[in-house]
């Protein structure tokens, strides 16, 4: 296949750019190596009855199915589905079905992921996905590690989506790739915690955010609400979100956003949220708006601003809007950094404008570097359009689904602590590929009577 051939608007253009920025594939062995690869999900007994279990299983199904040509499902998947999704499927198997992988009898594929524990180890490469309470991590698949607690869907979400990940580097030719265990808490991130401190409490020990605010609703937009998805809420009519952008999906967004369905092009993202969080029984108001300098909360609406924005003018405008606390999430955008996310955790009275004060984004830059690659010179040169196709890829990000799934679950995480009127984390960033990189400050434990608005009934989750 010829560049020339190549579609430059392609559903997986921004997880394409992670080999193709590499220098080392031109835009058509990129593209074929994507639609070659094959990943096996298979679940096991013990994690298939626990909403950890399933959330990492669909986590790795939803993210998979857009970072490998295909996903083949194997396990006891026509179990009843036990996460209050809002899709058709009443079983494990047909939810799986329709965020895009499919069932075949024979493992295939070279790249195997394992979710829970006591599964066939197998030949071939493999890697673990495992859980306790809020700690997630995976492991070489020919080792026994079990599973724990598992009552938090939001550490199998994370489980999922870091098996996913190493999986991932593992077909792009990283031999460390699954070859170590490594586990995080999403609770009490960092090295130095207390074991007890990462598991975590029970779900039934904590309350849920009742109201939130979702800015951006790209790919870490989506990631937030499909944690939030997950999480075992009582009486979900109860909840309420707003959501607020002013984008459409466009075919690049398939790729990295996991609520988006294959085809539903050209709608507004704000409405993807809407069906979504309303199907799981929320109610929803949504600003079919830029976020700018004229947004101003009043006392009546969502005090947590979830934002998910990826460039700095506006995420510097977050502040001094009426937000009690604003969870901001930032990923890394180019390959050397698509695996990291940072996530800020901001006060009413601190400005994330004096945080980001000389951050600048760096698009311009880095797309002029990309344009002297030869995959990004040949492509302009066999295009009639002046070059304007290889540079609009050259401007876009790096991005892949299961590093915005883990950013995801740690800022509902945050949300919940506040909630429950714990210290939350006022920074927490890491290479979701190496998670012993992850670091992570606690703040001040806040006042519980200064979250007027913002406090669900505790709940209880399957156990």
């Amino acid at each position: 296949m010829s560049n020339s051939l190549i579609e430059i608007d392609s559903e997986t253009s921004r997880i394409r750019a992670a080999l193709v920025n590499t220098g080392r594939h031109t835009f058509s062995e990129a593209e074929g190596k994507l639609a070659a690869s094959r990943l096996s999900l298979v679940i096991g007994d013990d994690a298939v009855c626990t909403p950890a279990g399933q959330a990492a299983f669909l986590t790795a199904a939803a993210t998979g199915a857009r970072c490998f040509g295909s996903v083949s499902v194997h396990g006891s998947m026509h179990q009843p589905l036990l996460l209050a999704l809002p899709i058709a499927g009443k079983s494990l198997y047909e939810a799986a079905t329709y965020f895009g992988a499919q069932e075949t009898e024979a493992l295939s594929s070279s790249r195997r992921v394992l979710i829970g524990s006591g599964i066939e180890k197998g030949g071939g490469w493999s890697v673990q996905a495992f859980w306790d309470g809020w700690t997630a991590g995976t492991s070489p698949g020919k080792m026994q590690v079990s599973t724990g607690r598992g009552d938090c869907a939001l550490a199998g979400v994370s489980a999922g989506a870091l098996a996913v990940g190493q999986a991932f580097l593992a077909e792009q030719g990283d031999l460390r790739a699954g070859k170590t265990t490594q586990s995080l808490s999403l609770w009490a991130p960092g090295p130095n915690e207390l074991i007890s401190d990462q598991i975590g409490p029970c779900a039934g020990e904590v309350y849920l955010p009742s109201e939130l605010w979702f800015i951006g609703l790209g790919n870490l937009g989506q990631a937030y609400l499909w944690s939030l998805a997950m999480l075992p809420y009582p009486r979900p009519e109860d909840v309420h979100l707003f959501f607020q952008d002013d984008q459409r999906i466009g075919r690049e967004n398939w790729g990295t956003s996991v609520l988006v369905q294959r085809g539903r092009y050209g709608i507004l993202k704000t409405r993807i949220a809407e069906e979504w969080a309303t199907g799981r029984g929320f109610q929803v108001r949504r600003l079919d708006r830029r976020f700018d300098e004229h947004i101003l909360r009043s006392d009546t609406e969502p005090g947590i601003a979830l934002a998910g924005l990826d460039r700095m003018p506006a995420r510097r405008l977050l502040g001094h809007r009426g937000f009690e606390y604003i969870i901001d999430a930032g990923l890394g955008a180019t390959v050397a950094d698509y695996q990291k996310f940072r996530i800020n955790v901001f006060s009413r009275s601190e400005d994330p404008a004096m945080h980001f004060q000389g951050v600048e984004d760096q698009q311009v830059q880095v797309a002029q570097e990309l344009m002297q690659l030869p995959a990004y010179q040949d492509l302009a040169h066999v295009r009639d359009d002046g070059g304007c196709g290889a540079a609009m890829l050259a401007g876009s990000s790096v991005a892949v689904p299961f590093v915005s799934a883990v950013a995801g679950a740690f800022a509902v995480t945050q949300a919940i602590r506040i909630a429950s009127a714990q210290a939350h984390h006022v920074s927490i960033a890491g290479d979701v590929c190496d998670v012993r990189s992850v670091r992570a400050v606690l703040g001040r434990t806040p006042d519980r009577f200064s979250l007027p608005n913002m406090l669900a009934a505790p709940t209880c989750a399957h156990r």
